[in-house]
């Protein structure tokens, strides 16, 4: 299913790939250090093995394991990466990922001192099907045909909330698998200019990325100006069908069952050595989105306007189009054994999100063969406009409107830590472990009756543990 598939992706994807710049990005600047140096190729003589004017090959695989708290969402994540560089400055990048998601996920409704039902798709009449109390406790309804259509009863999937709970859907599992590959090299007076793309593949959601790249360096290599365009073109095709927005949760399949979305952007970048031990960048992204953006998986809760309790529960409905920005500013300083990366970033959009995220770490090299590195991660943004904990069952029902957490104001804070040990002057073993956790308004000012004994932020904790291998070789 895609809500879940997709949150937990995402997150896992985020803590990957911040795990492999860090890593990367340390050993750039960390260029003027023996002892850090030594992480990365230089032989018993001191001569660097692996660096610029010089052929080799760039193994780095790594497992990721996801776990949120209370029983929810839990990912595995292997990835490969692989990286052929050439003498001339060539480099081919290719790179694979797969995941396994199994768990549950908050449904979008709000809690009830009530016992509440729920009713989603399975499968057509005459297929099998096994649903378990290790699916979530599901049972199997039998629906009557589709108004309006020939076809014979179809089967759904019924699951029960006990009173006083965070409505879950929990059963589902989903997988996914990915390939990405790039070039890059010189080309005359520019310095840098490549390509590349991937495909991405899981039950429901289909994603196809392609980019161009080209840098200019100046100021005798102290400075680098780059563009990067990119583009990112999905399909959504929901399991049951895409619902209509704001329509009346149900069982039934529905009748359109692919949507598509488009996204086109930019990062401007500028990269500046500022002295022998700083090295700042400073990037300006822009994107825009056209298309279905709605979670067809996710629902909202219209509630009595006295009691607060649950009468109906319909399928959210998100704008179709939206427009990013984000400013990002990164700064490495290397002195002795040690590095320290300092970050902000400020994103808003036109659905009336805006955030700041500030981010640490240090780098600290233990003798020759290993390193820790510890980091935290603060996070801060404002709701969607269209952001609704609950919808009130005698107003006018607005155009747009989603109850998920991830589009409200929270805070969050990501810590903890990275370990590396150096095999040989050719290979590195790193484990990284992270905790992340949200905090937000679980009881609004404008909650209704039994509401107001509830908590409504389904906010995530998890835990992120990452083992992972780098092997250099000519």
């Amino acid at each position: 299913m895609q809500l879940k598939k997709r949150k937990a992706g995402r997150v896992g994807r985020a803590i990957s790939a911040i795990s492999a710049t860090l890593l990367i990005a340390t050993a750039a600047s960390c260029e003027n250090s023996a002892v850090a140096q030594d992480f990365y190729g230089l032989d018993k003589a001191g001569r660097d093995n692996f660096g610029p004017g010089i052929a080799y090959t760039e193994f780095d695989g790594a497992l990721l394991i996801y776990q949120e708290a209370g029983g929810r969402v839990q990912a595995i994540e292997p990835t490969a990466n692989l990286a052929i560089h050439g003498a001339r400055g060539q480099q081919l990048t290719l790179g694979a990922v797969a995941d396994a998601v199994s768990g549950a996920t908050p449904n979008g409704a709000v809690p009830s001192d009530r016992t509440q039902t729920f009713v989603t798709p399975l499968k057509p009449q005459g297929s099998s099907t096994t649903v378990t109390s290790a699916s979530g406790g599901s049972t199997v309804i039998q629906l009557p045909p589709t108004p309006g259509q020939v076809a014979s009863a179809a089967l759904g999937r019924q699951y029960t909330t006990a009173a006083n709970t965070l409505p879950m859907d929990k059963g589902f599992r989903d997988h996914r698998a990915a390939l990405t590959a790039g070039w890059s090299q010189p080309l005359g007076w520019i310095s840098e200019i490549g390509g590349g793309g991937g495909f991405s593949r899981e039950e429901d959601y289909q994603s196809i990325t392609a980019n161009v790249r080209a840098a200019k360096n100046f100021n005798s290599d102290n400075t680098t100006i780059s563009l990067d365009l990119n583009g990112e073109f999905d399909s959504s095709f929901p399991f049951g069908g895409v619902p209509t927005g704001l329509s009346a949760m149900n069982a039934q399949f529905k009748p359109v069952t692919t949507r598509h979305k488009t996204q086109l952007g930019f990062v401007l970048g500028l990269t500046e050595v500022m002295t022998r031990n700083w090295l700042m960048a400073l990037n300006y992204s822009y994107d825009s989105q056209k298309g279905y953006q709605t979670d067809p998986y996710r629902v909202i809760s219209v509630v009595d306007p006295v009691s607060g309790e649950p009468t109906s529960t319909l399928y959210e409905n998100r704008p179709e189009r939206r427009k990013t920005q984000s400013l990002f500013w990164d700064n490495k300083l290397a002195f002795g054994p040690t590095v320290t990366e300092l970050s902000y970033r400020y994103f808003t959009d036109d659905w009336g999100i805006s955030s700041h995220t500030v981010e640490a770490s240090e780098r600290i090299n233990l003798a020759k063969a290993w390193y820790v590195e510890p980091n935290v991660r603060f996070y801060h943004q404002n709701a969607a406009n269209f952001y609704r904990a609950f919808l009130v069952s005698n107003a006018a029902l607005p155009a747009f409107a989603s109850s998920d957490t991830r589009l409200s104001r929270f805070d969050a804070i990501t810590y903890g830590a990275k370990i590396g040990f150096r095999v040989s002057g050719r290979s590195e073993l790193y484990v990284r472990a992270d905790y992340y956790t949200q905090s937000g308004d679980g009881h609004p000012a404008n909650a209704i009756g039994q509401l107001r004994r509830q908590d409504l932020f389904a906010g995530t904790k998890a835990a992120i543990v990452q083992v992972g291998y780098q092997w250099k070789f000519h």
